[in-house]
């Protein structure tokens, strides 16, 4: 089987980076605590315990226990929405805020935003940063399987790394800028004209992008500072109406809802309302259509895993997710190419619940 253009299209949560040494969020929140405990960060300990406590609260009143989803973007999508205060538009139907939030603050909740502010500090410096070249040479493993597809390649990305980017170099990775340096989505509809075999969607924004005077998207390879970064927690307001995030959501539906036939996700937690919308509609639109899971799982939780994510989705035909027990790395190493994924397209009957371990 040779799957024709665009019915291939690929999706990368954060779990996709860890084997580059990039945490995942959760993995983060695991950093962001141990620094809590140092001299230069301690002060936020009380309203950090504060915030994270309210949120598993507010998630036990639903009943999400065993798949709570308290991670790095949760807590500055939280921190956001509070430093907002009575310029909320709920303000004015909350009685009051909790008696506990003055205190965790001191009474400032700019206190929010410099905690906010040392978080993506953090995450920029440090946290998604990585040896590139020595550790992330795995994602390669996409210029192999689109010199096997044989036809252009566009992959989805919620990272804010630089991966793909530093990866597949030599393939060419299109992400929309210009000879000038500017992001400018017209480039990604002159496809036939373009050298580049990976087109880049980064939902979320990247490390390397910035804003000039103008409101205008650029890049630049350092020296960006925090606060500066064009990188968005989540999808809230941004998506609605700033480019490229509404661009790239809008073709993420479009390819997703057209000629798709099969959607890799990699390394996705499927915790982002909005990408979760997209996929059921797709999903349930068109019940031919599949979607492969490649996540590392434990051998007995494979079952429940394959169960919490069709019924997050909502989906109503159990036979077109499946999950390949593996992590990103064997995956792009070992298991990506057009045959393998042609298996789950036998006779045109997908296996029910198909596991490589």
């Amino acid at each position: 089987m040779q799957f024709r253009k665009d019915e291939v299209i690929f999706l990368l949560g954060a779990g996709a980076s860890v084997d580059a040494g990039i945490p995942a969020s959760c993995g983060m929140i695991n950093k962001l605590e141990d620094l809590l405990k140092t001299a230069s960060w301690k002060e936020f300990a009380p309203l950090y315990n504060f915030v994270k406590s309210a949120i598993i609260y507010g998630d036990g009143i639903k009943g999400k226990f065993e798949y709570a989803n308290f991670n790095i973007e949760r807590l500055v999508n939280t921190l956001d929405e509070l430093r907002k205060s009575d310029e909320h538009p709920l303000f004015p139907f909350i009685g009051s805020w909790n008696p506990k939030l003055p205190e965790v603050t001191e009474n400032n909740f700019e206190k929010l935003g410099i905690f906010r502010k040392k978080i993506v500090e953090e995450l920029s410096q440090q946290w998604v940063h990585s040896e590139y070249d020595e550790h992330s040479q795995y994602f390669d493993g996409l210029s192999r399987f689109q010199k096997d597809y044989q036809h252009l390649l566009r992959v989805f990305t919620l990272n804010y790394d630089l991966c793909v980017e530093k990866s597949c170099k030599q393939a060419g990775v299109e992400r929309g800028f210009g000879e000038d340096k500017y992001w400018d989505w017209k480039i990604f509809e002159n496809e036939a004209q373009l050298e580049s075999n990976i087109f880049l969607y980064k939902l979320h924004g990247s490390i390397d992008w910035i804003r000039d005077d103008r409101g205008k998207l650029t890049y630049k390879d350092k020296g960006i500072p925090s606060e500066q970064i064009e990188i968005i927690f989540g999808t809230t307001y941004k998506l609605q109406y700033i480019d490229p995030f509404l661009f790239f959501a809008y073709e993420f539906r479009k390819r997703l809802m057209t000629e798709a036939q099969l959607l890799v996700c990699v390394g996705y937690g499927f915790a982002d309302e909005h990408i979760n919308g997209i996929i059921t509609q797709a999903l349930n639109g068109d019940h031919s259509r599949k979607m492969l899971v490649i996540t590392p799982t434990k051998p007995d939780k494979v079952a429940e895993n394959l169960q919490h994510i069709r019924n997050t989705l909502k989906l109503s035909c159990n036979d077109n997710v499946i999950l390949w027990n593996l992590t990103a790395k064997d995956f792009f190493n070992d298991k990506l190419t057009v045959k393998e994924l042609a298996k789950i397209f036998p006779n045109e009957e997908a296996p029910f619940e198909e596991i490589i371990s």
